[in-house]
Formats: structure tokens, sequence, C-alpha cells
């Protein structure tokens, strides 16, 4: 299962057309590197040597790329890391499949209040750098959130979120912005 799901974010990299092969996964862009950790983490125990291992590594790439997002965290499979740099997303916090997350996001925990708790984030969000998302929401599929946005509210599938505040603009969702699904 862990192995599908690194599969599939790793399909999200590649350019159109691209054969995969050992190589060329080694050799793969950040993200791709800290998918294949994470997924390991996920899957073998902290006692197994492998996941020791990763643990070592998947803690380093951590700190030299700026991803703070916890291997207890749950992500669907096809997650697009586009570029590295301060991505914080909260270990409580729930992503759906084929999401992709920019530089900058935080993806967040309130901890008081009538949105106590983490976001849970649908299948084929796109979200643009520097976005917040907090609290106990909902975020739909298909959904679209703009650069610079601050969003803590529930938002319906297909949605276009922009601003801070945010506000749902346009009902067009993420289509053209998710590729390789």
């Amino acid at each position: 299962m862990t192995k599908n799901k690194f599969s599939s974010d790793y399909y999200r990299y590649r350019k159109k057309g691209e054969k995969a092969n050992f190589i060329s996964k080694l050799f793969a862009g950040p993200g791709v590197k800290f998918m294949y950790l994470f997924r390991m983490c996920n899957f073998y125990s902290p006692l197994h040597p492998l996941g020791f291992i990763a643990r070592f590594f998947f803690s380093r790439m951590q700190v030299k790329y700026g991803f703070q997002i916890p291997h207890t965290c749950k992500v669907g499979s096809g997650l697009f890391l586009g570029h590295y740099g301060s991505i914080v997303i909260n270990q409580h916090a729930i992503l759906g499949e084929n999401c992709n997350v920019a530089q900058g996001v935080t993806i967040g925990h309130v901890s008081r209040g009538a949105k106590k708790g983490s976001p849970i984030i649908g299948d084929r969000v796109w979200i643009g750098a520097n976005a917040v998302v907090v609290g106990n929401i909902r975020i739909g599929n298909d959904v679209l959130i703009a650069p610079l946005s601050f969003v803590n509210f529930d938002v319906p599938d297909h949605a276009v979120v922009v601003g801070n505040p945010a506000k749902v603009v346009s009902m067009k969702g993420s289509g053209g912005y998710i590729k390789n699904i």
C-alpha cells in the first residue's frame, strides 16, 4: 500500500511521457525524496532498522528543506510539494489525494473556540504560496486556494478561494492546476 502511494507521489513529479526508473527517482527533487521517506516512516516501525534509518534521514530533510510535516500526518497518495521552504502541516490535519502544496503554506491547528481542531482537506486541492488554512474546517474536493489566502471556514467542492480574509469568488475549482493525476 505504501509503495502504491509513493508511486502516485512520484508520478505527480514526472514530465509527460517520462519513464519511471530507479535512477530517475534517485536524482529527483527534494519533494520526491521527502515523500519517499515520509511513506517509509509510515510503513516501518521505529524499531525496524529501515524505520530507524528512514526517520533519521526524514528529520534531516525536514530541517534542510523546511518541510514541517510529521510522518504521523494522514496524507493521501499523490501529494505534490512544488517548491521547498517553510511548509507546515499539523500532525492532526488530513490531506486527500492528489493535492498540491506550495511554499510557505501553513495548514494548522486552532487551540480554542468554535473552530478548535485541524483541517480536513479533500482530493485534488491546490493550495497556493503562503496560504494559511486553519481550524476544524473541511475543504471540499477540486478546490483552489489562491496564494496569500487565509481560510478558516468550510469551503464547498469546486470553489476558488481568494483573499485575507478569504472569500469564495468562483466555482471553477482546481481544474487545470492539478497535473498528472
